[in-house]
Order: structure tokens, then C-alpha cells, then sequence
């Protein structure tokens, strides 16, 4: 069951969720001593990630890491990495421990075990995770029916990452190569926000929580499981 939070207006859902991270990130650190923070890119959540980095944390308990990258140079305009550095590692939150997952591999493919090196180091269970979903029903980089999909959703694949090439479309844009969390990472978070605004969007959203295979909207990987709870922010 996903807990939904309505909000009338963007800036009021902002609030409260900067709010709810703050208080699961603070809590996290408290008991645990630290606390590992999964983002996505995509222009939605900059405003979070910029009122996130004003907070008062202990951000030198906090690691931050990517929910999904495009395989493009972390110079690059589509690279969540530099959406990551330019909205949410400045202000109180510039010398946070971020890990990317770009390499310099030609290919995902090729450069993926160095990024599960990296994304093994990491804490678990991830502190929060905060997805998106796009118009196509995929979250992360977990695309419909794109190569590679079914090894990421497979419950039998451990890897906290999988390479993904998706089908060209709108929604992809030209970049079509790109490394994401697997099911099985993203279940690895004690919780896990869904942010995404707009009606059209929530038309999909409603239609992803009924009956349906999985690899045509891959969001249903994270609606139709128990373990961990989901939480869906939205706003007009």
C-alpha cells in the first residue's frame, strides 16, 4: 500500500517533504551514526535538493549517492551528477560525501562492476531513497521493455546495479545508455519516496497500481511489494 500526500500547491508539498527528509535523516544519524541518502535527477526534485542543502544536518554523517545515471560525461547537461553538485552539494551540504556513477568505461556495461565496488561501500539499509517517475511508467532507469530490464528486475539479481539501454523515445531523449539501481537495491531502503507532479502523471501513477505486467511501467516493482514502505509526494 502507498501512503499518498496531496499537496494544492508545489511549494507547500517542498516544505513538507524537506521537512520529512530532514526528521528521517536526523533520526538515521541519531541511531545509527550515519545515514546514506539516494537521489534522482530530472528538474522535479532541484527545488528539494536546494532547500535540503540549507538544513541544518550533520552532513559529514550523510552519504550521498544516485538512484540512475546517463552514461554521458559529468560535464554533460543531461548528467544527474551535475544536477546533484549544482542543487544539492552546495550551501551546508557542499562537503558531503557524494558518489556517482559515472565512470570513464566507454560503456555502462563495461563500467558497471566499478560502480557496484563503489555502491557496495555504502551503508545499508539505504536511509531514503527518492525516485521519479516519467509519462512511460518508468522509475530510476527502469525503462518498459528496454535491454536489460529484466536482469535489473530480476529477484534472483543482488546487484545493487544494472546497465540499462532504453528504447528511444520522448520520455529517453537521445540518451539511451544509462546505469540505474536494481529492484533489489532500491528494496534495500528503509524507505522510499515517490515525487512527481502534475495530472497527466498521476493519471499513469494511478494506472501503474493496478494489474499489469511489470515491464510495461516498472514503477509496479516498487508498488507491488511489502517490504518497504512507499510513500508518493504529489502536487498539481
Amino acid at each position: 500500500m502507498v501512503r499518498e500526500f496531496f499537496f494544492e500547491q508545489r511549494s507547500h508539498l517542498f516544505t513538507a517533504l524537506v521537512a520529512e527528509c530532514q526528521d528521517v535523516l536526523s533520526e538515521a544519524v541519531s541511531k545509527h551514526g550515519q545515514a546514506t541518502l539516494l537521489v534522482s535527477g530530472g528538474s522535479t526534485p532541484a527545488p528539494l535538493y536546494e532547500a535540503l542543502s540549507k538544513s541544518d544536518l550533520n552532513w559529514k554523517k550523510i552519504k550521498v549517492a544516485l538512484v540512475d545515471e546517463r552514461w554521458v560525461d559529468n560535464q554533460h547537461s543531461a548528467s544527474n551528477e551535475a544536477l546533484i553538485r549544482r542543487s544539492l552539494l552546495i550551501n551546508n551540504a557542499k562537503n558531503v560525501e557524494f558518489i556517482g556513477m559515472k565512470t570513464p568505461a566507454a560503456k555502462a556495461k563495461q563500467g558497471q562492476a566499478e560502480t557496484e565496488a563503489r555502491y557496495a561501500k555504502l551503508p545499508q539499509p539505504f536511509t531514503l531513497s527518492i525516485v521519479g517517475m516519467g509519462p512511460d511508467g518508468h522509475t530510476a532507469s527502469l525503462f518498459p521493455h528496454a535491454e536489460g530490464l529484466a536482469n535489473a528486475l530480476s529477484e534472483d539479481n543482488q546487484n545493487l546495479t544494472a546497465a540499462i539501454t532504453a528504447i528511444q523515445s520522448e520520455v529517453t531523449g537521445a540518451n539511451t545508455e544509462r546505469l540505474t539501481l536494481t529492484r533489489s537495491a532500491l528494496l534495500k531502503s528503509e524507505r522510499i519516496v515517490i515525487l512527481f507532479t502534475g495530472e497527466d502523471k498521476l493519471a499513469v501513477f494511478n494506472s501503474a497500481q493496478k494489474p499489469g505486467p511489470v515491464e510495461d511501467m516498472p514503477i509496479r516493482a516498487l508498488l507491488n511489494q511489502e517490504d518497504v514502505p512507499v510513500e508518493l509526494y504529489w502536487a498539481p
